[in-house]
């Protein structure tokens, strides 16, 4: 069985996730997970997405969370202008 690294995981991802997935796969994702735990909320938070989008469900974002959101992204903005980033 191959050896899965963190880069293999979420190359991998949506195969695993997929109900029809390999089970060679599933097995290598499953045992490097059962060691890493970034892997093992990733796939998890990914799961709970689709779930979510599924379900139709909506969640109202608080005022005070959006204003948040919005001054950090024009911070990071106006940030990668002045850098010459651009991107």
């Amino acid at each position: 069985m191959k050896s899965f690294d963190c880069n293999s995981v979420l190359e991998q991802l949506s195969d695993f996730i997929d109900a029809d997935a390999r089970e060679e796969l599933c097995q290598a994702i499953a045992e490097h997970m059962s060691r890493c735990r970034d892997c093992r909320v990733m796939v998890d938070t990914v799961k709970k997405t689709i779930v979510l989008y599924q379900n139709g469900s909506s969640t109202e974002v608080p005022v005070r969370a959006t204003a948040q959101l919005r001054a950090a992204l024009s911070r990071e903005y106006e940030a990668s202008k002045g850098s010459g980033r651009g991107d």
